[in-house]
């Protein structure tokens, strides 16, 4: 079986137990982009790793970021929300 028939048959499943479980009444694409979210590619899964892998050497390095609420009124500014 090809890893995309592989894929497919992984999604199907997926896709059934969700709506077997009663849990949430999903479009086919918020199902798909659920089980995308949930089984990353194998790329996509390095990816992440490499990026937790620098933000701890960031933050070994002494890199503490930005508090979020620095972004936040930053993002007010912009938008002219500043006093909201």
């Amino acid at each position: 079986m090809s890893t995309v028939e592989q894929d497919i048959a992984r999604f199907t499943t997926y896709a059934r137990q969700i709506i077997a479980s009663g849990e949430r009444d999903l479009t086919i694409d918020e199902l798909f982009d659920q089980w995308r979210i949930e089984n990353p590619s194998d790329e996509q899964q390095a990816e992440n790793i490499a990026a937790v892998h620098a933000s701890i050497q960031d933050f070994k390095n002494g890199d503490r970021g930005t508090l979020a609420g620095e972004h936040s009124a930053q993002i007010r500014r912009n938008f002219g929300a500043a006093g909201q």
